[in-house]
């Protein structure tokens, strides 16, 4: 096996002797240098796995060479430990400031610095694995959008013999969606696997960033899916008595991490005695993207109120924020999506969302409508009748 690379920079000889003797017994090639100025030299001219670097040294101290080289794109990943007869807390927190992963004081301990000199190594290979999986990860995601591009060609092609243009364009969402979701859950998978692996704090957070987008394309993808298939009615409706209640808990519950990272508290107003006739699944979508969409516009730390109410034999479901109102003509927009033309499309709405074009068209499936009123008081109200169980 290749062994590690690493640079001891330490103004005083028996310092160096004395770390040389410590990880002669590793799998280790150790290089050293007397001087920050010197040990500059060498990383721009070597590559090593690691560096040992003293604070306190003349011309040059440790901290001015840390600085250095995490300023360099060659030798910003190197991983650097401190060695320090420094142990207050303002020295240490100035080696994190300026870079450095991790400090070990003298006299050295043998098995700690080992230890932890092991334990960076580790992470820098894992952060290096992690790496060529993300290129990897992107070139399938390439690929595949290639494959999709060349599919879209040929359905563009096809589309001059169809009969109907808008039924093609259908049929090419559904297809679009339907591809994306193989390489973005494989994606899913791949992230999930490295969540266990990563230990550094920093790249796990990068990790949960991608996990985080993936699943919102995968929702997407869902959405466009369901949009195809309640645009030319190929949704078999199952109409029972459904609790309100439970169906707008399980919505909301699905959106707590979105109300928390706006601030946004979500309050539930339903009786739980109020049942009515609808298809469960397009219900509790429709109760979803109305309170997302209420939520993305409401002020930091205000409220989302869901909440239904007796209107003669129909209950009245509504969501409710303290956002910016609907324009008139945005309204208009929303809930005739699919009859304006082309160049209807290009305006820069601030409330409107995909989303509530699917519970507009979840509605018409109901033979109902769905209103909305700006309040006197600042926010929106967006609501729909449902008949009673």
């Amino acid at each position: 096996m290749k062994k590690h690379q690493i640079l001891i920079v330490d103004d005083i000889p028996d310092n160096i002797k004395v770390l040389q003797s410590i990880l002669s017994h590793e799998s280790f090639e150790i290089t050293y240098a007397l001087n920050g100025k010197d040990a500059i030299s060498l990383c721009i001219s070597n590559s090593f796995d690691l560096i040992l670097l003293d604070i306190m040294m003349p011309e040059m101290d440790g901290y001015e060479v840390c600085q250095f080289l995490k300023s360099k794109n060659k030798t910003k990943d190197i991983p650097i430990i401190f060695l320090t007869a420094k142990v207050d807390e303002e020295a240490i927190i100035k080696g994190f400031e300026v870079g450095a992963q991790d400090y070990v004081t003298k006299p050295f301990n043998s098995q700690e610095l080992i230890a932890r000199v092991n334990t960076h190594l580790d992470l820098k290979h894992k952060n290096e694995a992690l790496k060529f999986m993300n290129m990897d990860l992107e070139g399938k995601v390439a690929v595949r959008t290639l494959e999709l591009e060349e599919m879209n060609q040929d359905l563009t092609r096809a589309n001059k013999h169809l009969s109907s243009l808008e039924e093609a364009k259908n049929d090419f969402l559904s297809l679009m969606s339907t591809e994306l979701r193989e390489p973005l859950n494989g994606i899913v998978g791949f992230v999930e696997m490295l969540e266990y692996a990563i230990k550094n704090k920093t790249n796990l957070r990068y990790v949960r960033f991608i996990r985080q987008a993936c699943e919102k394309l995968i929702g997407v993808s869902d959405m466009a899916l369901l949009l195809s298939a309640l645009r030319f009615d190929r949704y078999e409706m199952k109409v029972l008595g459904i609790p309100v209640h439970e169906i707008a808990k399980n919505s909301a519950d699905k959106l707590k991490s979105l109300s928390n990272q706006r601030k946004v508290k979500v309050k539930m107003n339903i009786p739980r005695n109020y049942i009515v006739r609808a298809d469960e699944k397009l219900l509790e979508i429709s109760l979803e993207k109305l309170i997302e969409n209420a939520i993305t516009n409401a002020p930091p730390k205000s409220e989302v109120t869901i909440g239904a109410e007796l209107k003669g034999p129909k209950v009245n479901i509504f969501v409710q924020d303290r956002g910016v109102h609907f324009a008139p003509t945005e309204v208009d927009y929303t809930f005739r999506f699919f009859e304006l033309k082309k160049e209807d499309h290009n305006h820069n709405f601030k409330r409107f969302t995909p989303g509530l074009v699917v519970v507009k068209l979840v509605m018409d499936l109901h033979k109902t409508d769905v209103e909305v009123e700006n309040l006197e008081e600042g926010g929106v109200r967006v609501s729909f009748l449902l008949p009673e169980y």
